[in-house]
C-alpha cells in the first residue's frame, strides 16, 4: 500500500511531453459536466416547487414537464461529456500502468495507482464543477419565468443532491479506470504494443430503426396518447423518446465512422487521406468523440428549431402567449447549455487525441512523414467526421420535427438559427483542431519524447 502511494506520488509530480495538460483537461471536463448537471436539475426544482406551491389546475403545471424534455436533450451530451473525462488519454495512461506492470509492480499496487489517479481528477473536477454552478446561480436567477424572476435560493440544491452527484462524478471516474485498468493487469504486453481494438457490428443501427418507428407512431397518434395518458404522460412519452433517439445517434456514430474510414481508405488518392482514414477507421470512437458533442448539439437545434413557430402563435391568450414565451427562453436556456458542454467537449477531446496519438505521429515523422503531412492528415481527420456526423444530426432532426413542418413554415427563423447553430458548431471544431497544431509539433520533436 504504501509502495503504491509513494509511486502515484511520483507519477504527479513527474509528467510526460504533454505535461500536466491531460489532468488539467480531465478537470475541466468534468467541472463543465458537474456544473450541467447541477444546473439543470436547479432548474427541475424550482418549477417543481412553483407547481406546489400554484396548486392543480395552474399552467405551472407544465412547466416541470417542458423541464423534463429540456433534460432529456441534455442527458446525452452531460454523459458523454463524463465519459470523455473518464476516458480522456486513456492511451497514455494505459501505457504508463503497463510499464509499471513489466517493471515489477504487482495488480494491487497498479490499480490502487490507476485509482488515485482518476479519483483525484474527478473529485477536482466535481469541486469545481460545484464552485461554479455557486457561482453562476446569481445569474441564472435573472432569468424570467412566469412573469418573475427566480430567487437564487429556488436554484440552488441541497446538501444531498451536491454530494450525489459528486458521487456519481468519481463513480463514472472510476468505472471507466477500473474497465482500462482490466486490460492492463491481463496482458500488460498487449497493451503496450497497441493491439487494435475490437470491431464495431452493424447491430448498433438496428435499435435506431425501432426508436425512429416508435417516435413516428408516437407523433401520429398524440391525439390519442394525450386522451389516454393525459398530457403529463404524452409529454413524458416523447421526452423519453427524444431521449432515447439522442442516445442512439450516439451509439450508432462510431459505426458510420468506422465505415466512412474503410470506404476512405480504400478509394484514398494522397498521404493525408489515406492517413486520416486509416486512423478513422482503427479508432472510429475517438474519431467520433471529436466531433460528437457538436453533432448532437445541432441535433438538439434542430429539435427547438420549431420553437419559434409555437411561440409566435397569436390567439388573443395572455396566459398561452405568457407559456409560449417562456417555453421560447427555456428552449434558449437549453441550446446555450448543449453549446457549452460541446465547446467544452470538443477542445478537450480534440487535444487528448493529439496527446494520445503522439507515439504514431513521432514514429510517422521519423520514417520520413512531413509535419505538414500529419497537419493536413489531421485535418482531414477532423473535418471528414464533422461533415457526416453533423448532415446525420440534421437529418435525423429534421425527421423527428417533420409532423410539424407546417409551424415550421410558419416561422422560418427557428430554419435560420438552426443553421447558425450548425454552422458555429462546425467551425468550432475547426478551431478546436488548429488550436491544438502546437501539441502535433511537440509530439513530434525527439527531444521531447518520453525516455
Amino acid at each position: 500500500m504504501s509502495g503504491a502511494l509513494r509511486t502515484w506520488l511520483r507519477l504527479l509530480r513527474h509528467r510526460d511531453s504533454g505535461g500536466h495538460l491531460p489532468t488539467v483537461l480531465a478537470v475541466v471536463a468534468f467541472a463543465a459536466a458537474t456544473w450541467a448537471v447541477l444546473t439543470v436539475a436547479g432548474g427541475v426544482q424550482a418549477f417543481t416547487e412553483r407547481a406546489r406551491l400554484a396548486g392543480p389546475g395552474s399552467d405551472a403545471a407544465l412547466y416541470p414537464l417542458l423541464a423534463a424534455v429540456s433534460v432529456a436533450l441534455l442527458v446525452v451530451p452531460t454523459a458523454a461529456l463524463g465519459g470523455a473525462a473518464a476516458r480522456l488519454t486513456v492511451a497514455r495512461r494505459d501505457e504508463r500502468l503497463a510499464r509499471l506492470r513489466l517493471a515489477g509492480a504487482t495488480s494491487a499496487q497498479t490499480g490502487l495507482v490507476a485509482l488515485l489517479d482518476a479519483g483525484l481528477q474527478a473529485v477536482a473536477g466535481a469541486v469545481a464543477g460545484v464552485v461554479l454552478n455557486l457561482l453562476a446561480t446569481p445569474l441564472l436567477a435573472q432569468l424570467r419565468f412566469q412573469g418573475r424572476a427566480f430567487e437564487p435560493s429556488e436554484l440552488r440544491l441541497g446538501a444531498l443532491p451536491v454530494l450525489v452527484t459528486a458521487g456519481a462524478v468519481l463513480l463514472v471516474s472510476l468505472v471507466s479506470c477500473a474497465v482500462s485498468l482490466r486490460r492492463v493487469v491481463v496482458t500488460p504486453l498487449g497493451v503496450a504494443q497497441r493491439l487494435p481494438a475490437k470491431a464495431l457490428s452493424w447491430v448498433r443501427v438496428l435499435p435506431v430503426l425501432l426508436v425512429g418507428l416508435a417516435f413516428t407512431a408516437a407523433f401520429r397518434v398524440l391525439g390519442q396518447l394525450t386522451a389516454g395518458v393525459g398530457l403529463a404522460g404524452a409529454v413524458l412519452v416523447l421526452a423519453v423518446l427524444l431521449a432515447a433517439t439522442f442516445a442512439l445517434y450516439n451509439l450508432v456514430g462510431p459505426f458510420l465512422l468506422s465505415v466512412l474510414g474503410r470506404v476512405l481508405a480504400a478509394r484514398a488518392r494522397s498521404v493525408p487521406t489515406l492517413l486520416a482514414a486509416r486512423r478513422i477507421a482503427d479508432d472510429p470512437r475517438s474519431a467520433w468523440r471529436g466531433v460528437g458533442g457538436i453533432a448532437l448539439v445541432t441535433f438538439v437545434a434542430g429539435c427547438l428549431s420549431v420553437v419559434p413557430g409555437m411561440t409566435a402563435t397569436d390567439g388573443g391568450d395572455v396566459e398561452g402567449e405568457a407559456l409560449l414565451r417562456d417555453v421560447g427562453t427555456g428552449a434558449l436556456v437549453t441550446l446555450v447549455v448543449a453549446a457549452v458542454l460541446a465547446a467544452v467537449s470538443t477542445g478537450v477531446t480534440q487535444a487528448s487525441r493529439v496527446l494520445d496519438g503522439a507515439p504514431q505521429h513521432r514514429a510517422l515523422h521519423l520514417a520520413g512523414a512531413d509535419v505538414a503531412v500529419l497537419h493536413a492528415a489531421r485535418s482531414r481527420e477532423t473535418w471528414v467526421p464533422l461533415a457526416l456526423t453533423t448532415g446525420g444530426a440534421a437529418l435525423t432532426a429534421l425527421l423527428v420535427v417533420s409532423p410539424l413542418l407546417a409551424v415550421l413554415r410558419s416561422a422560418p427563423v427557428g430554419v435560420l438559427l438552426f443553421a447558425a447553430c450548425a454552422a458555429g458548431g462546425a467551425g468550432l471544431v475547426l478551431l478546436a483542431s488548429r488550436a491544438a497544431r502546437p501539441l502535433l509539433a511537440q509530439s513530434v520533436d525527439l527531444s521531447r519524447a518520453p525516455r
